[in-house]
């Protein structure tokens, strides 16, 4: 069975970037694939750490981008995704920025954390990101965890209005049971959301999803940091696995999402 994992962040929980001397994606790339080949995993997306050191300010961006792009050259058959990340307080550096992140390093989208990035979801500054994010054919990747209003799902809901032709990644939305309900609600009222699995909360609510809204509109993601490692074994992959839902809807939800909305062979 195909299974690409769309929620890998390059970086350390406890403060972005692992540059603790050289080789550190030596082995970074080690217990990524280790962790990957234990639970089945075919292919991951490489996403940019949050939360990382900005002292020099855009300088740090490029940077953690120019890491995303060399991590995923390493091994693009099983990291064939990766999404760079911006700044919304470095307002139009970061639209030139996302150009470098399309022409130059050929990434993929852009992830935002904007508990870590001092705006919220719907904030004015991530309107002409994404404008630009939609000119340029990148995919937005937003993270939408219940512990922050910042990043309150129903803030992405707005976005997703505003910007019909964009197709979103919602990630982290699975953080709470309320926050799991109303993710559905706005999956029901909005068709450019697609939700990751990340923390979700049982089959039950896999196979509630898929029939409420189809299986088009969720996508596996286990939120997967390698230092110090998220996990070992992968609690929603296996929530996927036992839910009652046809074969068909398991490999859109596993594979079959990531592949269109990435435009994968």
């Amino acid at each position: 069975m195909e299974i690409i994992d769309i929620h890998h962040h390059l970086g350390a929980l406890n403060g972005g970037s692992l540059q603790e001397g050289d080789g550190w994606q030596d082995r970074d790339y080690a217990n990524r694939i280790r962790i990957m080949d234990a639970n089945g995993v075919t292919a991951s997306a490489i996403l940019a750490a949050t939360g990382y050191i900005q002292a020099d300010g855009i300088k740090d961006t490029m940077r953690s981008n120019d890491e995303v792009a060399a991590y995923r050259k390493r091994d693009p058959k099983r990291f064939p995704i990766a999404c760079g990340i911006v700044e919304p307080l470095h307002g139009e550096r970061s639209l030139g920025e996302l150009e470098r992140m399309k022409h130059e390093l050929g990434l993929d989208g852009v992830v935002w954390h904007s508990r870590f990035q001092g705006v919220a979801v719907d904030h004015q500054l991530m309107r002409p990101l994404l404008k630009k994010v939609r000119d340029l054919g990148l995919v937005p990747l937003v993270h939408t965890n219940a512990e922050s209003n910042l990043e309150a799902v129903w803030r992405l809901e707005r976005l997703a209005v505003e910007f019909p032709d964009l197709t979103f990644v919602s990630l982290d939305a699975l953080t709470t049971n309320t926050n799991s309900q109303l993710a559905l609600d706005i999956a029901k009222r909005t068709k450019n959301i697609i939700f990751d699995t990340a923390h979700v909360r049982g089959p039950g609510y896999v196979k509630n999803f898929v029939e409420a809204v189809g299986s088009e509109r969720m996508m596996f993601g286990s939120l997967f940091y390698s230092h110090p490692a998220s996990y070992d074994h992968c609690v929603s992959l296996e929530e996927i696995k036992a839910a009652k839902i046809t074969d068909a809807d398991k490999a859109n939800i596993l594979a079959g999402n990531a592949k269109r909305i990435f435009n994968l062979k």
